[in-house]
């Protein structure tokens, strides 16, 4: 399928443009995303920790990588770019809790399922969504090669009438629409690799054949979160829509490396190639990762450097993670690193398991690492954060070779079988 960014005349991206500076990675991060907090208990932090970006800052910043990238600068999001998504009710909604009082606020929340409010949680959403839309931008149009985002709060069960699920505005999809309407870009695939199904974002582009949604996440039948039926493999999308929305279910927790290598090898890889979107996001959640207390799966962040290329190897124009969820802060924190060194082309194997990956209970943190002191990991080796040059001619990951358990396997066999009536490679594929 021919790329359709072509009809915009803008440059693939082995034609980015230097502009005097060589850093062809970006990253988002602005500290003021870190006031968006939880009122109800503040010695007891909600899962949706202000310091995920703090950790994962801190730790790029130690490990030598983030003087390799270029800052791209978050400004907030205009009422313009919010209502291209979301409801004029959901905008003026957000807007009056800027001015509300404390027992408002947590009458509010209470309304929502899963959302704490903060009279600066309007803000940080605003700055969470604009520093998506900036960094998006800058990869669309050719001036980086790829980036990550960041940001909090997260965004992809935020709906068009509501915030949900610890979302406020809908990152991604208020990124995309901005590129689309700017006439930067045709067509956008985004890859969901999240432990949750992120339904905000399948709702916004349902019937929508210039986006593929492709979401990778426990499912349980429809008992996890956001336990509706949204998430089945049957949601294929409508209309026009048909085929593009791509849902793979994990029927329960505990899956690993091999299932999610599995589903990229025999589904996303091959619909990004058929579908030649002009950019990727991916909704970059790392709760699926080793010890996270709400996933409670066990991705390493090897598999997630190793997603992370595979994409980036099928993309014309360039790749951009943003952040979701992930609630364990050391597993967040080197999983993001080990992402990084691939946008980087930095070695696989440079420490990128942990050693051993530990449960760290967000709510057993001292004062001082809450007040944000840089915090020491004497948990990793000091190989973690070395950066040697890897050489795809001889440096394989261990993760590309694990094998699927029979359960992951059987829900990816199930999908293509679904969806092959709508994409030539998969039906090519048996």
């Amino acid at each position: 399928m021919q790329n359709a960014g072509s009809g915009f005349g803008l440059p693939d991206r082995k034609n980015v443009a230097a502009n005097g500076d060589e850093r062809k990675v970006g990253f988002v991060y602005d500290i003021r995303m870190k006031y968006h907090l939880d009122l109800e208990d503040l010695n007891d932090p909600h899962p949706e920790d202000p310091r995920r970006i703090y950790w994962i800052h801190e730790l790029l910043g130690r490990a030598d990588c983030l003087k390799l990238m270029r800052q791209v600068k978050a400004t907030p999001v205009t009422d313009a770019q919010i209502l291209r998504v979301h409801s004029k009710k959901h905008l003026n909604f957000m807007k009056e809790t800027e001015i509300m009082e404390k027992t408002t606020l947590v009458e509010a929340q209470q309304k929502f399922d899963s959302v704490f409010l903060c009279n600066e949680t309007n803000y940080c959403a605003r700055l969470s969504a604009g520093g998506l839309v900036a960094l998006c931008t800058e990869v669309a149009l050719g001036r980086l090669e790829s980036g990550m985002a960041i940001i909090r709060p997260p965004g992809h069960h935020a709906c068009p009438n509501r915030p949900m699920g610890f979302c406020i505005l809908n990152n991604i999809a208020i990124a995309i629409r901005d590129l689309q309407e700017q006439r930067i870009v045709r067509k956008v695939m985004v890859v969901d690799w999240d432990v949750h199904h992120g339904n905000g974002i399948q709702e916004v582009f349902y019937g929508d054949k210039s986006v593929v949604y492709c979401s990778i996440h426990r499912h349980d039948g429809g008992d996890f979160f956001p336990s509706t039926s949204e998430g089945s493999m049957g949601m294929v999308g409508t209309g026009e829509g048909r085929g593009f929305n791509i849902n793979i279910p994990w029927v329960c927790g505990g899956m690993g490396d091999g299932d999610y290598v599995y589903a990229f090898k025999n589904v996303v890889l091959p619909v990004a190639k058929e579908f030649g979107p002009d950019i990727i996001v991916v909704a970059s959640g790392f709760d699926a990762a080793v010890c996270d207390p709400i996933g409670e799966c066990d991705i390493s962040p090897e598999c997630y450097a190793c997603m992370t290329s595979m994409l980036n190897s099928v993309c014309s124009r360039g790749l951009v993670l943003s952040l979701e969820g992930g609630y364990n802060l050391d597993a967040t924190s080197n999983s993001a690193l080990a992402c990084v060194k691939a946008l980087l082309n930095l070695g696989w194997k440079s420490g990128i398991t942990p050693r051993p990956a530990t449960y760290h209970a967000y709510a057993t943190l001292s004062d001082w690492e809450i007040n944000g002191v840089p915090m020491p990991h004497p948990r990793y080796s000091p190989d973690w954060l070395a950066l040697p040059e890897w050489d795809p001619e001889i440096e394989v990951p261990d993760c590309f070779q694990s094998k699927p358990s029979e359960l992951g396997k059987a829900v990816v066999d199930q999908v293509v079988q679904i969806q092959k009536q709508y994409w030539n490679t998969l039906s090519r594929a048996e």
